[in-house]
């Protein structure tokens, strides 16, 4: 807006219950004496929906299960090569999101009105329930990296807090994008002061220009924070209406391949025109925060929507691609050619593994809970249905 002055382990399979699991398998148990029992497990974490339950390495049937103890020496199957003797987890495929925080003057307004909750100027009428829009800002964040710790976060924020041009946005991130940014991003917020102007084109424009030099495999999106009209047109610090090259802006970065998010912070009648920019970024419509509560919603139904993915990921390639078995709800599910029809194929490389179909659907919607995913050794017959 306008700158203002100011799961169990049975013998030879291990299963991950409300959650993803992929094993090296070759039928029965072998009876090779001194397979390590397993160590104790962690709680899963909530991601899209369905829980990913870390397991431990298949050491018998007495090992551990997610968050048990260790279990007693076992026996190992198919001690030849690789086939049958470890197990992993197949986590879905991580995402990075990069926040673009508007640091305008009127983000020090209340959330939930145009008006200040301190000072003598412009003053809210109800200063005794009054949040200022930084301090709900810097909670909601917090909040939500705390409960999604699988998301690879980064900050921009704009103006750049340290640029003597207060239409300048830095080509480099205040925090760059990484799996342990959470604790940067907390201190750079704790810090942050309002009182620029609101130069969200150049933002967007420098956000997709770095995500494209971000080479981590990992899909991408950009969580659009702002409180109503871009503005610093030509880079000119001015309050003139910005909004059509913030628009484009929006929409190249789409046309990279990186969705925009956009959240809209003050009374829903003085950020109405966020819209367009939700539109062109490809992800419909605007999410307005009228209160904190509203604004750590919206934040949280964004980091669920990036989370939600049919696509799994193996720490290992399979011994033969010819050998893969997936099973949904323990039931086997055959190798598709497409992803509108019903089954699962492989995504970049052998290693991923897409459900399609109506099977994508039920695991997003939660109607399907379980996947296993089996890698094959030459002898080994796949069930229909698993135990």
């Amino acid at each position: 807006m306008k700158r203002i002055s100011f799961g169990n382990v049975f013998a030879g399979t291990l299963v991950a219950s409300f959650g993803a699991a992929v094993y090296l398998g070759c039928g029965s148990p072998g009876s090779l004496p001194g397979g390590g029992g397993g160590g104790a497990g962690n709680g899963g974490g909530g991601i899209g929906g369905v829980t990913i339950i870390p397991t431990v390495v298949l050491g018998g049937a007495s090992g551990s299960i997610a968050g048990g103890q260790g279990g007693t020496a076992g026996t190992i199957g198919g001690a030849e090569g690789i086939c049958g003797d470890t197990s992993f987890n197949a986590n879905r495929v991580p995402v990075d999101i990069f926040i673009v925080l508007d640091l305008s003057g009127s983000m020090a307004y209340s959330i939930s009105e145009d008006c200040y909750c301190s000072g003598s100027r412009d003053r809210c009428r109800d200063t005794a329930n009054c949040t200022d829009r930084l301090t709900a800002v810097r909670g909601a964040v917090e909040q939500t990296l705390n409960a999604n710790p699988t998301i690879n976060w980064g900050l921009e924020l704009y103006s750049s807090p340290d640029a003597s041009n207060q239409c300048a946005v830095s080509l480099t991130p205040q925090v760059p994008i990484s799996a342990s940014s959470s604790p940067a991003i907390v201190s750079e917020l704790a810090n942050m002061e309002a009182g620029s102007y609101t130069p969200t084109a150049a933002a967007v424009n420098a956000a997709n220009m770095y995500l494209q030099t971000v080479n981590d495999g990992n899909s991408k999106a950009i969580l659009l924070a702002t409180d109503g009209m871009p503005n610093c047109a030509g880079g000119r610090a001015s309050d003139d209406d910005d909004m059509p090259a913030a628009t484009a802006a929006v929409a190249g970065a789409r046309a990279a391949g990186i969705p925009v998010y956009v959240v809209g912070m003050g009374p829903q009648e003085s950020i109405a025109n966020l819209n367009s920019l939700a539109v062109a970024g490809g992800t419909g419509q605007y999410y307005p925060a009228d209160s904190t509560q509203a604004l750590s919603d919206a934040l949280a139904a964004i980091s669920k929507i990036v989370l939600s993915t049919c696509e799994f990921k193996a720490p290992t390639a399979p011994p033969d691609d010819s050998k893969v078995y997936v099973y949904v709800d323990k039931v086997l599910t055959g190798q598709v050619a497409s992803p509108t029809e019903d089954g699962w194929m492989f995504g970049a490389t052998t290693s991923d593994i897409i459900l399609t179909g109506s099977y994508c659907t039920n695991l997003l919607a939660g109607a399907a809970t379980t996947v296993q995913i089996v890698f094959g050794c030459p002898d080994y017959i796949p069930p229909d249905i698993i135990p």
